[in-house]
C-alpha cells in the first residue's frame, strides 16, 4: 500500500482511545494540486473514537507559487496540520450505510486514504500573496506591456484592451 493509505480494520476493532502512529509520504502527482512540487511528509496519529478514526498530525512540503509583483516562481516550504475524522462506509452495528456527517469515508476494506485530505489541507494553506524576498528583478507594473510576459489567463482581457484602445485612441492608457 502507498504511504498515504492505511488499513485501519484492526484499529476499528479496538476500544476508543486506541492509537497508532504512521509515517506519511505522498508524491505530488497523487494530490493533483499543481502548486505542490515536493513530496508531502509527516507523522500522523490515528486515534480510535467511538464511531470514527481521528487523524491528527503535522505535514510539510514544498510549493511553487508566483510572485505577486514580477510573476517569477518562488519555491516555499509549506507546513500544515491534519485534524480530520474518517468513518466506515458501512455501520458495523446496524449493517447499513453510514451518514458521514461532514467527515471522510473509509473504503469497504477499511482503508483510510489521506490523499484528498492532504490536497485539501495544502490548498487551504497556500499563501494568498507572495512577494520575492528583497527586491524583485523588476516590478511587473513598471514594465511596459510588451516587455512583460502576459499570464495566459489574462490574454482575453489584453485582446479586449487592445480593441478598446484601437477604437478610442491611446488616451485611456
Amino acid at each position: 500500500m502507498a504511504d498515504y493509505i492505511f488499513n485501519v480494520a484492526r484499529l476499528l476493532a479496538q476500544t476508543s482511545g486506541s492509537r497508532r502512529t504512521v509515517d506519511v509520504s505522498a508524491r505530488p502527482d497523487v494530490l493533483d494540486v499543481p502548486e505542490v512540487i515536493g513530496t508531502v511528509r509527516g507523522v500522523a496519529q490515528l486515534t480510535r473514537l467511538s464511531d470514527a478514526i481521528l487523524v491528527t498530525g503535522r505535514m510539510r512540503t514544498v510549493v511553487r507559487v508566483p510572485c505577486a509583483r514580477c510573476m517569477d516562481d518562488l519555491d516555499l516550504q509549506l507546513a500544515f496540520d491534519l485534524d480530520d475524522q474518517f468513518v466506515p462506509c458501512i455501520d458495523p452495528v446496524r449493517g447499513g450505510p453510514v451518514d458521514p456527517d461532514d467527515r471522510w469515508l473509509l473504503d469497504r476494506g477499511h482503508n483510510l486514504d489521506l490523499s484528498p485530505v492532504l490536497a485539501e489541507a495544502a490548498i487551504s494553506e497556500l499563501p494568498p500573496r507572495v512577494v520575492c524576498p528583497g527586491q524583485c528583478r523588476s516590478p511587473l507594473l513598471d514594465q511596459p506591456v510588451t516587455a512583460r510576459a502576459l499570464d495566459p489567463r489574462l490574454a482575453p482581457l489584453e485582446r479586449l484592451r487592445r480593441q478598446m484602445l484601437h477604437q478610442d485612441g491611446d488616451s485611456h492608457g
